[in-house]
């Protein structure tokens, strides 16, 4: 079992919770940061990074010497970041070169597990008839930044990969994630019901996937115990839960009795298109089915938290959070 991790993106969404959950577990960590955030401790050893450090191979070799495992969190996951040439090169950088480049200095100093975070939105936006699987294959044509650079990233990730040394390269692609430290679409979702604002979902029986961090950090933690080999795509979720439902819960949660009311569905996509807000739309009102039975079984991995018990966490810390 690995027992000292390299961790980027420590002091984000999942990282935070992660990093608490994986010091539980007796591991020692490697942050790496831009910011020195977090305290250096027995257990956690924070690296504060330059930007330029990210592409060092020399920087990226001390950092990560002597650890068994790397865990890649980092990157820039708003795509309304992106607002010219300078951020699109940001992001490349992040996104792409970083990752690859940690990769091949991980390789060279024979750290056998590299895990690395990507989305299941690197296979289409939303699913038709089938559902996502651990070999579906790759939206090329996606025009969304992130979503292309996560593309890229896991194609040259593969291309570095050869079987040897009984190295494992994990990707895994979540769905739609919560838990507490919440942000996006969700976080708004539930602010909106809390100040008693109805929603136009009573409709909406299409399915999405989810995942809590409690659950995906569970998956990484098995990931790391295990001695599977080799490159291994992965996809997870806890629930698959419509959007009325959705809804419904947040407001039982909130304790908001008419959280909901009937409205067209057309209407709501010519509204999308007229305030602008065609991807939040159609988030609402498409499906985006996952099946996990592949990586379940590969990694001896079931959710652990449910979800009812996941949201209310999620809920309870946005509430309890100024």
């Amino acid at each position: 079992m690995a027992s000292k991790i390299f961790i980027t993106g420590a002091t984000g969404f999942v990282g935070s919770y992660l990093t608490k959950l994986l010091i539980q577990k007796g591991y020692e960590l490697v942050c790496l940061t831009r910011n020195q955030t977090q305290e250096t401790s027995k257990k956690i050893i924070t690296l504060s990074a330059k930007e330029e450090d990210f592409i060092s191979k020399e920087f990226l070799t001390n950092a990560v010497n002597n650890c068994d495992a790397i865990i890649h969190l980092a990157g820039i996951a708003d795509n309304n970041y992106i607002k010219n040439q300078e951020d699109k090169k940001e992001l490349d950088k992040i996104n792409k070169i970083f990752p690859v480049m940690l990769y091949q200095v991980a390789r060279k100093c024979a750290i056998k597990k590299f895990i690395f975070m990507s989305t299941i939105k690197v296979n289409g936006e939303y699913t038709k008839n089938v559902p996502f699987m651990e070999e579906s294959p790759l939206d090329v044509a996606n025009r969304n930044k992130y979503v292309k650079s996560k593309i890229d990233a896991e194609n040259a990730l593969i291309n570095n990969f050869t079987e040897n040394d009984h190295e494992l390269l994990s990707i895994i692609r979540p769905p739609l994630i919560y838990g507490e430290g919440i942000k996006g679409n969700i976080k708004t979702l539930i602010k909106i019901i809390k100040k008693g604002f109805p929603l136009p979902t009573t409709q909406l029986n299409n399915k999405r996937s989810m995942v809590s961090i409690y659950n995906l950090s569970d998956l990484i933690l098995k990931i790391l115990e295990s001695p599977v080999s080799g490159l291994v795509k992965s996809c997870c979720k806890d629930t698959d839960i419509a959007t009325k439902e959705l809804v419904r819960k947040i407001g039982f949660f909130l304790d908001k009795s008419k959280p909901d009311f009937y409205f067209p569905k057309n209407l709501l996509k010519v509204g999308g298109l007229i305030f602008k807000k065609t991807d939040m739309i159609n988030k609402l009102t498409e499906p985006l089915i996952v099946d996990d039975t592949k990586t379940r079984k590969i990694f001896n991995w079931q959710p652990s938290v449910d979800f009812d018990t996941g949201m209310n966490k999620t809920i309870n810390f946005l509430v309890n959070t100024k």
